[in-house]
């Protein structure tokens, strides 16, 4: 579903990821046909709601692969960062990063890696109809480090895929996934694992 033609992936990490959301989608399709299935046999129109919910979800999910959105499509494969220091070619990828994993403060951004270093930079400030605008921080950086002065938090699991770092004694919280992301969990412990193994190999220190 995420890819139109059966050329192999040469990125087995994209490749991984790509296969879990596929199967994802397939389950949430199948779970919102079941309950408009439900509802035309004369079950409870209390199912209507639950329906309306998942099945814009699942539409958005299915639009948002076709048109190569998803975070599956910035997987990056074994060795890449360290590629990036030895042939100049820098990664980019955009990320949600908060200060805790309650999610307060959370903002859109880009997380690079270049010139052996990992930095995060923020996006555009959100817009909002009834607040004003936050402090305009586009272009910002809020860290900037050498893997070796990264210290880690637990690897990614399918319940809290998210890439979680110290750093001068800062804690950030970076997913690559977004909350109406029906795989979140399943894709995002793919895309952000690939990162966390990465990270330790370049000298970033695990939990204990």
């Amino acid at each position: 579903m995420a890819r139109i033609n059966h050329t192999p992936d040469p990125n087995p990490t994209r490749a991984k990821a790509r296969a879990r959301r596929n199967i994802n989608l397939v389950v949430w399709w199948g779970v919102a046909l079941l309950l408009l299935f439900l509802l035309s046999s004369g079950a409870p129109w209390v199912l209507l709601l639950p329906l309306i919910v998942i099945g814009a979800l699942v539409v958005t999910n299915t639009i948002q692969v076709v048109r190569g959105d998803g975070a599956e499509q910035y997987a990056i494969e074994p060795g890449r960062l360290v590629q990036a220091t030895a042939d100049n070619d820098p990664v980019a990828v955009p990320v949600t990063r908060a200060p805790n994993r309650r999610e307060k403060g959370r903002r859109r951004g880009t997380l690079h890696f270049a010139g052996g270093r990992l930095s995060f930079t923020f996006g555009p400030s959100p817009r909002s109809r009834t607040k004003k605008n936050d402090e305009d921080l586009e272009g910002q950086t809020v860290f900037d480090a050498w893997p070796s002065d990264i210290v880690l938090g637990p690897r990614p699991t399918t319940m809290r895929p998210q890439l979680t770092m110290t750093i001068d004694g800062v804690l950030h919280v970076v997913e690559f996934t977004m909350p109406e992301d029906l795989a979140a969990g399943m894709l995002g412990k793919v895309v952000a694992g690939a990162w966390y193994d990465q990270l330790v190999e370049l000298g970033a220190t695990p939990p204990r």
